[in-house]
């Protein structure tokens, strides 16, 4: 296939379908079965931009000047490899995928997540008789908007000190505000499993010593407390908890005379016993996903389920606008940043354990 000609408009094409540069780009040119490289990787390569240096293979990455200043047609580039720079380094951060469980692109600033009111009905779901009619669950929007916010940073470097750079050394730097933008993202939503998203959502506590486990002390984490937490997840698994780092601690060091938690929930798992041998499919294969964050209030530990706790929105193009407009107004400037807002799911796939009380 010939090389595609490109041009600045093709972003508010893309915008306008909702969709990122690179997925613009492989539809008009789809990449082949087996190939190691996709459609936005080859308009790199047919252009001869390289954007990482090999050093025991003698390849150095292009200079700026040369890849994205000399041709209209490179430059389009630009803004994509930037916002593919920041994607990459948000996906890689250790937590930030493991509590996201859909992803929602619009095209406005503002946006209303759905939910299903099924609570009234719940009593009649155990038997439908003949002829009569079932159980109506209504599907609606949330009364209160998602709050859409701008995460990451701003490059402040003269225009010859950005055209003369390497691309990787500049993918570097941009690639250090990705990981603080995902930082900051994890916070936001460590908020939206605890307080909700404005919609009287917020995660139900449950203590220790008053809900759980009657026989514990007020502070102190008991094998039994931790398990019957674990219980609480009726309609959704626990699959993932984000602790206090007290807390944390105490989660990996509970034991069960000699066998820790951890270790009962994998011969759980296992289906392994003295003497038996058991299965428990309610709880996850014993694969929980444990996190501990600064954020979390001490001695409390938030249990969500990936699948159905959070979603995140995201506007279209917004990490690629401000991009653009640094490489053909040539500033001073680079801001590098997505706006994304936070919703809860399901109010019943998050819950907050408080060993304090």
């Amino acid at each position: 296939m010939p090389k595609i000609v490109l041009n600045h408009k093709m972003y508010s094409e893309a915008f306008a379908k909702r969709e990122t540069f690179s997925k613009y780009l492989e539809k008009l040119d789809p990449t082949p079965e087996g190939s190691k490289l996709d459609a936005f990787e080859r308009q790199l390569k047919e252009r001869g931009i390289f954007t990482k240096s090999i050093y025991d293979k003698g390849i150095t990455a292009s200079v700026m000047e040369d890849a994205f200043y000399r041709t209209e047609d490179n430059d389009v580039l630009f803004p994509e490899l930037i916002a593919r720079t920041v994607r990459e380094a948000i996906m890689q951060d250790t937590m930030l995928p493991a509590l996201i469980g859909q992803y929602t692109t619009i095209t406005g600033n503002s946006y209303k997540s759905f939910y299903v009111d099924d609570q009234p009905t719940k009593q009649s779901k155990k038997r439908v008789t003949e002829a009569s009619e079932l159980p109506k669950c209504k599907l609606s929007s949330r009364t209160q908007e998602v709050k859409i916010y701008k995460y990451g940073r701003a490059i402040e470097a003269s225009y010859e000190v950005i055209r003369r750079m390497q691309i990787d050394m500049l993918a570097l730097h941009v690639r250090r505000i990705g990981m603080q933008a995902a930082k900051d993202k994890v916070e936001e939503i460590i908020t939206v499993i605890k307080d909700g998203d404005g919609n009287n959502n917020a995660a139900p506590i449950l203590r220790l010593n008053a809900d759980l486990d009657s026989g514990a002390t007020a502070g102190t984490l008991t094998a039994k407390g931790f398990l019957a937490f674990l219980m609480e997840f009726e309609e959704f698994p626990c699959d993932t908890l984000i602790a206090a780092k007290d807390a944390f601690l105490q989660i990996l060091l509970t034991s069960i005379g000699s066998f820790s938690a951890a270790d009962v929930l994998k011969l759980l798992a296992a289906g392994a016993g003295k003497g038996v041998s058991l299965s428990v499919p309610q709880f996850p294969d014993g694969a929980i996903k444990l996190f501990w964050h600064k954020d979390v209030t001490s001695l409390n530990v938030h249990g969500i389920n990936k699948q159905y706790a959070i979603e995140q929105v995201a506007e279209a193009g917004s990490d690629i606008s401000e991009a653009a407009r640094f490489i053909l107004n040539q500033t001073q400037v680079l801001t590098v940043s997505e706006n994304d807002g936070y919703s809860k799911l399901f109010k019943e796939a998050t819950k907050t354990l408080n060993v304090n009380a």
